[in-house]
């Protein structure tokens, strides 16, 4: 197919996520063959998009993400209490460094990856969200504090943040004080007003770009952030002496250069063809998707864009389980012949994905329902996104593992040394959608067809039933909240039931 005409990929429809071979956005008319060593796992992990309250069908800020990593690891979600200490707490920091806040943590839903030290995603009490996709870049001289900062980058903004601004300033007075130890990473930051993409280098230098309220933004796993204006400190932040750093490692030169762009100054470069660099490809693709144009396949976008119409919860689900369906770049001509998550193309959905999500955040839901969760406890191309909220009392079945109660000794220990996890593998929902997703693996077509008529069916009936019953939750809220705390909670319980037994029947190929 080449050059066909391209919709608008926004939808309110769940039906249009199923059929995705309809949906057929542009490629190149002669795509540049990809390196022949190419694998899913080259390009670094994860894929996220930010939607500015503007570009929302319901007015809230809006985070899609793909979390991508390797290894035996537990995806487990826990909500966490709020807790006061009553003094002052030392933290420690994994690599001979500690930090000492004051005591006093907010409350927060975890969505864990055992034992990665970059993988986890936060939403707090405040309805601030924080998630990553690594992004390597130049720099290699480490410059830290007492071993720097890693895993506990995000939790400690999460325990803290009361918005996003606010969590990208504290984020980045971490960073200037201890230094970073990777190579390089984007922190996705979200509140109910604002998304903030916040890009970190090795060391201590960072900066981060305000997505405007009426755009979109796609990241997979380089640098997004382009011109910087240091003078509009509504949306840009960061080091003060960023591009005078550098240019002291050669990296940017003016009068060669022109206009200083965070990205070329600081991305490790890539040799390789763009439709072999699945960064490139994966970028292209949620452009194409989230605007209904044709973009030329290469590496410099910017850094956000104008969607084709305003974008739903829906219409990103769909994006986050794509394989370039319809395009030139569709490996297995509509899994004809096999899977799509382990080709010669890097694909938005993938191998490697463990878990997924669409928050939305605001919006005019009442209190209890204002972050609002579409939450796959695997890769989303094999299981349902299982509605929930933040307000939600009590984690349903299956859920997750561990007690609510705060504790920084206790939860790095089970986080890196996760045995009573594994422990508990049984009992968890992630543990069942693992089982479907390698029966469907070893039989991708088949088993996907046989998804769409007999799995996905109670994803729909969850996406149309959502609009009712957040009506009716509001309506009793006002008169009751006990009973509507319970409502509540038996939602997204049923949900989580439903699914179980629908990924339990099709893993035993019932």
């Amino acid at each position: 197919m080449r050059n066909p005409k391209i919709r608008p990929f926004i939808s309110s429809s769940i039906g249009a996520a199923l059929i995705l071979l309809a949906l057929s956005p542009g490629a190149p008319a002669n795509p540049p063959a990809p390196a022949a060593a190419f694998t899913p796992f080259d390009d670094g992990e994860c894929f996220t998009v930010l939607v500015g309250r503007g570009a929302s069908a319901d007015g809230s800020v809006i985070v899609a993400h793909n979390e991508d990593d390797r290894g035996e690891i537990v995806v487990n979600l826990r909500k966490i209490a709020p807790r006061d200490y009553g003094a002052p707490q030392k933290v420690d920091l994994g690599n001979g460094g500690s930090y000492e806040p004051d005591g006093k943590t907010a409350g927060f839903l975890w969505i864990e990856a055992t034992t990665q030290e970059f993988a986890d995603s936060f939403i707090n009490e405040h309805g601030v969200l924080i998630t990553s996709d690594s992004c390597p870049s130049r720099v290699t001289a480490e410059d830290y504090t007492d071993g720097g900062i890693g895993w506990m980058l995000r939790r400690l903004v999460a325990e803290k943040a009361t918005s996003a601004r606010e969590a990208v300033r504290l984020a980045g007075a971490l960073v200037e004080r201890y230094g970073y130890r990777a190579s390089g990473r984007t922190y996705s930051i979200a509140d109910k007003n604002e998304a903030w993409m916040l890009a970190l280098l090795r060391g201590r230098r960072w900066y981060a770009e305000r997505v405007p309220d009426g755009e979109v933004a796609v990241i997979p796993n380089h640098f997004t952030i382009r011109e910087i204006h240091p003078d509009d400190p509504d949306r840009f932040m960061g080091s003060r002496d960023i591009v005078e750093y550098a240019k002291a490692n050669g990296w940017y030169d003016e009068a060669k250069d022109g206009p200083f762009d965070f990205k070329t100054a600081f991305e490790r470069p890539s040799t390789r063809e763009p439709a072999a660099d699945g960064n490139a490809l994966r970028h292209w693709r949620g452009l194409s998707l989230l605007t209904g144009k044709t973009w030329e396949l290469r590496r410099d976008y910017p850094f956000s864009v104008v969607p084709a119409g305003k974008v739903t919860p829906e219409s990103l689900i769909t994006i986050l389980r794509d394989h370039y369906e319809g395009t030139e770049y569709d490996a297995t001509d509509g899994y004809k012949t096999g899977t799509p998550n382990r080709t010669k193309f890097r694909t938005i959905c993938t191998a490697s994905t463990i878990n997924a999500f669409v928050v939305s955040l605001g919006g005019k839901r009442p209190a209890p329902l204002s972050t609002a969760i579409w939450l796959a406890l695997g890769k989303p191309d094999t299981t349902v996104f299982l509605p929930l909220y933040y307000g939600v009392g009590t984690l349903p079945a299956g859920a997750g593992f561990g007690p609510d109660t705060h504790d920084y000794a206790r939860m790095y220990q089970e986080h890196f040394k996760d045995e009573a996890v594994k422990a508990a593998k049984a009992t968890l929902l992630n543990t069942k959608v693992l089982e479907l997703e390698r029966t469907a693996e070893a039989s991708f077509g088949p088993m996907h067809a046989r998804l769409v008529k007999e799995l996905f069916p109670a994803e729909k009936e969850f996406v149309a039933g959502r609009a009712k019953f957040e009506k009716d939750f509001a309506k009793l809220f006002a008169k009751d909240k006990k009973k509507a705390q319970k409502a509540l909670d038996d939602y997204v319980a049923a949900a989580f039931e439903k699914a179980t037994l629908l990924t339990e029947r099709l893993a035993a190929g019932k």
